[in-house]
Protein backbone atom coordinates (compact mmCIF):
# COMPACT_ATOMS: atom_id res chain seq x y z
CA UNK A 1 0.00 0.00 0.00
CA UNK A 2 1.53 3.53 -1.12
CA UNK A 3 0.62 6.68 1.38
CA UNK A 4 -0.58 9.72 -0.29
CA UNK A 5 2.66 12.36 -0.36
CA UNK A 6 1.73 15.85 0.18
CA UNK A 7 3.11 18.32 -2.01
CA UNK A 8 5.68 20.27 0.48
CA UNK A 9 4.04 23.68 1.49
CA UNK A 10 5.27 27.00 -0.44
CA UNK A 11 8.03 29.23 0.33
CA UNK A 12 6.30 31.43 2.04
CA UNK A 13 4.84 29.22 4.12
CA UNK A 14 8.13 27.40 5.54
CA UNK A 15 10.23 30.63 6.01
CA UNK A 16 6.81 31.29 8.49
CA UNK A 17 7.23 28.18 10.43
CA UNK A 18 11.09 27.89 10.30
CA UNK A 19 11.08 31.46 12.13
CA UNK A 20 8.33 30.47 14.62
CA UNK A 21 10.62 28.03 15.28
CA UNK A 22 14.07 29.39 15.57
CA UNK A 23 11.90 31.78 18.04
CA UNK A 24 10.53 29.12 19.67
CA UNK A 25 13.93 27.02 20.29
CA UNK A 26 15.30 30.52 21.35
CA UNK A 27 12.23 31.02 23.98
CA UNK A 28 12.75 27.97 25.11
CA UNK A 29 16.86 27.89 25.88
CA UNK A 30 17.05 30.42 28.43
CA UNK A 31 19.51 32.86 28.95
CA UNK A 32 22.80 30.28 29.75
CA UNK A 33 21.86 27.20 26.99
CA UNK A 34 24.09 24.46 27.40
CA UNK A 35 25.70 23.29 24.64
CA UNK A 36 23.84 20.34 22.26
CA UNK A 37 25.44 17.54 21.91
CA UNK A 38 25.86 15.59 17.96
CA UNK A 39 22.32 13.75 18.83
CA UNK A 40 20.07 16.17 19.86
CA UNK A 41 21.51 18.80 17.37
CA UNK A 42 20.73 16.29 14.65
CA UNK A 43 17.41 15.15 15.83
CA UNK A 44 16.12 19.21 16.37
CA UNK A 45 17.53 19.64 12.97
CA UNK A 46 14.79 16.73 12.18
CA UNK A 47 12.08 18.21 14.42
CA UNK A 48 12.77 21.04 12.50
CA UNK A 49 12.65 19.99 9.17
CA UNK A 50 9.15 18.04 10.13
CA UNK A 51 8.03 20.80 11.53
CA UNK A 52 8.59 23.22 8.36
CA UNK A 53 6.97 20.62 6.19
CA UNK A 54 3.82 19.98 8.28
CA UNK A 55 4.65 16.41 9.38
CA UNK A 56 2.65 17.38 12.68
CA UNK A 57 3.10 13.66 13.63
CA UNK A 58 6.72 13.11 12.85
CA UNK A 59 7.29 16.54 15.38
CA UNK A 60 5.75 14.78 18.18
CA UNK A 61 7.46 11.33 17.21
CA UNK A 62 10.82 13.16 16.93
CA UNK A 63 9.80 15.51 19.77
CA UNK A 64 9.26 12.53 22.28
CA UNK A 65 12.98 10.68 21.29
CA UNK A 66 14.78 13.79 22.16
CA UNK A 67 12.88 14.57 25.40
CA UNK A 68 13.00 10.97 26.60
CA UNK A 69 16.60 10.88 26.10
CA UNK A 70 16.31 14.26 28.49
CA UNK A 71 14.20 12.86 30.74
CA UNK A 72 16.56 9.53 31.60
CA UNK A 73 19.13 11.77 32.87
CA UNK A 74 16.67 13.37 35.64
CA UNK A 75 15.13 12.20 38.46
CA UNK A 76 11.68 13.59 38.88
CA UNK A 77 8.82 13.48 37.03
CA UNK A 78 7.37 15.86 34.64
CA UNK A 79 4.12 16.89 33.45
CA UNK A 80 4.64 17.91 30.26
CA UNK A 81 6.94 14.96 29.33
CA UNK A 82 3.86 12.86 30.54
CA UNK A 83 1.61 14.99 28.17
CA UNK A 84 4.05 14.58 24.95
CA UNK A 85 4.25 10.47 25.72
CA UNK A 86 0.34 10.25 25.82
CA UNK A 87 0.44 12.21 22.59
CA UNK A 88 3.23 9.88 21.44
CA UNK A 89 1.57 6.60 22.59
CA UNK A 90 -1.96 7.98 21.11
CA UNK A 91 -0.20 8.40 17.89
CA UNK A 92 2.25 5.42 17.76
CA UNK A 93 -0.08 2.54 19.08
CA UNK A 94 -3.30 3.84 16.71
CA UNK A 95 -5.51 5.21 20.17
CA UNK A 96 -7.08 8.15 18.24
CA UNK A 97 -9.62 8.31 20.98
CA UNK A 98 -6.40 9.69 23.17
CA UNK A 99 -5.38 12.61 21.19
CA UNK A 100 -6.77 15.78 22.45
CA UNK A 101 -9.74 17.86 20.81
CA UNK A 102 -8.85 20.88 18.76
CA UNK A 103 -10.45 22.99 22.12
CA UNK A 104 -8.18 21.31 24.16
CA UNK A 105 -5.00 21.37 22.03
CA UNK A 106 -5.72 25.37 22.07
CA UNK A 107 -5.51 25.65 25.59
CA UNK A 108 -2.69 23.46 26.02
CA UNK A 109 -0.83 25.43 22.87
CA UNK A 110 -1.98 29.23 24.90
CA UNK A 111 -0.52 27.78 28.25
CA UNK A 112 3.02 26.88 26.52
CA UNK A 113 2.97 30.21 25.37
CA UNK A 114 2.52 31.82 28.85
CA UNK A 115 5.06 29.03 30.24
CA UNK A 116 7.27 30.68 27.33
CA UNK A 117 6.92 34.16 28.39
CA UNK A 118 6.86 33.81 31.73
CA UNK A 119 10.21 31.64 31.03
CA UNK A 120 11.57 35.07 29.18
CA UNK A 121 10.49 37.62 31.77
CA UNK A 122 12.64 35.71 34.34
CA UNK A 123 15.49 35.89 31.77
CA UNK A 124 15.28 39.43 31.78
CA UNK A 125 15.36 39.69 35.73
CA UNK A 126 18.33 38.06 35.56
Amino acid sequence: MTGAVLPPPDPETWRGRADWFARAVAANAGPAAPEFDERTERLLGEIESAFCAGAWAACVMLAYALAEHAMRKRDASDPEFDLLRERRNALAHGDAGALPSDAELEDQAQAAIRTALRAMAVAAWR
